[in-house]
């Protein structure tokens, strides 16, 4: 009786399914009397079709026994009789018969439909080709109730390794759930040395999903190491095959947490150079010493706490520890804490599991801490985080574990913390609107960066600087500025610092096309400034003492009270409003809010709102 594959077809359609899941293009496998046996992606859902009528490619493959290998479809000669040429939107083509006792019983055909897995498949065609007369081979033994076992893996295990450029981990277990293949990109990340045998793996969904895919535990025990077990987190997807199947029980697609928060970073893996400190523009002793101290700090896991004003640069300052730092390689990861409501912040940083809260994602999600693992976690207004929640990061900073929300279980985390604050942390403890066991915590490594009106001598650079990124963001001819213009940028007290600088260079480079920029090409309220009678001498700090006549003294928390009171006179009462005046304060807006929503006890039940 001779084979055929319509007698396996479950063992082809579980098999066939697999193999596409790891090249990541379609694959169809059609017998000797033109019927799709099994396919995936459009062809899924054709199984069973009769393409007797096709001409061409698979028919020239199923007559003559010939592999075949098409780059252009529909160009190539075998394509010209082909009926369906005018709607065929193949890219690629390769095919391979299967011959069992000596006759052709069918064929496996991959197929690409856009340029990247054409690209992809044409650089590795040779393997691709011989892996798939392979896999034809296979199945012909299986159609022939032979064993094949051996060959089938060897050819596996050769075909995984090409998977390796793909990044992806790929497992496959067998009906004990022990490992029947498995490629170096998931050795790597299971820590599985060649050679190493692990008597079992199992593999349990979480409840947790993040960017589609869902988040697994895989434990593996290691009876050769004093029954050791390894716990991985990872995140993809899992495809049962066929129960009668004792080699391919069950695969796993996946990415460590560790490749899905490189998705998340806002700082490239490979960005870490000594040149990335060149982003820290300045040559003036205040900001060169921020420099030193930026390459003495970068290489340890100790906390950092950058302290200065707003738009001084602290996230560039964060970066460029990163950046340089032994964690380049992995995420970093960046809130700001003053962003988000403090009823979704804790969300954000720890994660939760479904259900965990009202509108919650059944799902769950991950938190930024363990997006950071093994990275670096950047709070920005770290100041704006509510009390209750600096509990709680006290003790992740502590022991380096948490919990999901609505989880009991512990999520073990390795993460380098900078925190950064544009408040004077010390007053908010005197106030108790910061614990002070965790600024100390925070605290390991203070860094301070000195606003711009301390370093007035860098201003000439900062402004080439800016002018070049703008004139060649904008495509525009490269301007430069007058003497006249650089003194009145050096004379300004730039309270928003630089960014508040970059905002003007940005603005001028708007306005003009080309040639030397001067005094009248400033924005409005910078011409409307005074300038300053000698630029070259000390500017004194906004927040320096200053003396006060008779004997009165006012108390800071009514001084405070007034700043509030006439920042929102002049700003009005709108959110936009009270966003610029925050912004004029020197605080950030939920600070304002929190300020804003204080009762005094004096004033009994009045809110500070009432004043205005």
């Amino acid at each position: 009786m001779v084979p055929t594959l319509r007698s396996i077809a479950n063992y082809v359609a579980h098999f066939t399914e697999t193999i596409a899941t790891i090249t990541g293009v379609d694959i169809e496998v059609i017998d000797n009397e033109h019927v799709r046996v099994a396919g995936t992606g459009i062809y899924a859902l054709k199984v069973g079709d009769n393409i007797s009528s096709w001409e061409g490619i698979y028919n020239y493959a199923l007559t003559h026994q010939e592999t075949v290998f098409v780059e252009n479809p529909k160009a190539h000669r075998l394509c010209h009789s082909c009926n369906r040429k005018d709607a065929c939107e193949e890219k690629l083509t390769l095919c391979t018969p299967i011959i069992a006792s000596g006759r052709g019983i069918g064929l496996i055909g991959l197929v690409c439909f856009n340029d990247a897995d054409r690209e992809r498949i044409m650089a590795n065609r040779d393997v691709y080709t011989y892996f798939f007369r392979q896999i034809a081979d296979g199945i012909a033994r299986v159609a022939e109730n032979e064993s094949s076992t051996k060959k089938l893996r060897q050819s596996m295990d050769m075909f995984l390794k090409v998977t390796n450029s793909n990044a992806s981990c790929v497992l496959i277990l067998d009906v004990n759930n022990r490992i029947s293949f498995i490629n170096d990109a998931a050795r790597q990340e299971l820590g599985i040395h060649p050679g190493e045998y692990f008597q079992t793996v199992e593999i349990a969904e979480t409840g947790g999903r993040r960017s589609g895919m869902g988040e697994f535990e895989i434990k593996l025990d290691d009876f050769q190491n004093n029954g050791g077990i390894t716990r991985r987190i990872v995140l993809g997807h899992t495809i049962t095959l066929s129960q009668e199947d004792l080699l391919y029980q069950k695969t796993i697609i996946f990415d460590s947490k560790q490749r899905v928060a490189e998705f998340f970073s806002s700082s490239p893996g490979d960005s870490g150079s000594p040149e990335i400190l060149h982003a820290i523009v300045g040559k003036s002793p205040a900001i060169t010493t921020v420099k030193e101290e930026i390459r003495k700090i970068a290489q340890t896991s100790s906390t950092v706490l950058i302290t200065g004003e707003s738009g001084a640069g602290k996230e560039v300052v964060a970066r460029a520890i990163h950046a340089i730092g032994n964690r380049r390689e992995r995420p970093f990861i960046a809130l700001n804490c003053g962003a988000i409501p403090d009823s979704l912040l804790e969300s954000e940083l720890f994660g939760y599991v479904g259900g965990a809260f009202s509108g919650a994602s059944s799902s769950g999600r991950m938190g930024k801490f363990e997006l950071a693992d093994r990275g670096v976690l950047f709070l920005d207004e770290i100041s704006a985080m509510p009390l209750y929640l600096q509990v709680k990061l006290l003790r992740v900073l502590q022991e380096r574990s948490f919990s999901r929300l609505g989880s009991n279980k512990n999520v073990s985390v390795d993460i380098r913390v900078i925190a950064a604050t544009n408040e004077r942390i010390p007053e908010l403890i005197e106030q108790r609107m910061f614990r002070e066991d965790l600024y100390y915590r925070l605290n390991v490594i203070p860094l301070d960066i000195p606003p711009l009106r301390r370093r007035i001598e860098d201003v000439p650079l900062l402004a080439e600087f800016f002018l070049e990124r703008y004139c060649r963001l904008f495509n525009k001819p490269r301007m430069s500025l007058s003497p006249e213009l650089l003194e009145r940028l050096a004379a300004y007290l730039w309270p928003g610092n630089v960014r508040e600088f970059e905002n003007c260079i940005e603005f001028m480079v708007n306005m003009h096309d080309h040639g030397v920029l001067g005094v009248d090409c400033l924005p409005r309220k910078f011409r409307a400034a005074p300038p300053a009678k000698n630029a070259a001498s000390p500017v004194p700090e906004p927040d320096a003492p200053r003396p006060f006549t008779g004997t009165n003294i006012i108390p800071l928390a009514d001084l405070e009270r007034l700043a509030i009171r006439h920042a929102l006179g002049v700003f009005g009462g709108s959110a936009e409003a009270k966003r610029k005046a925050a912004r004029a304060l020197g605080i950030s807006t939920a600070t304002l809010y929190r300020k804003l929503s204080y009762r005094n006890p004096k004033a009994g039940s009045a809110s500070f709102d009432a004043a205005h």
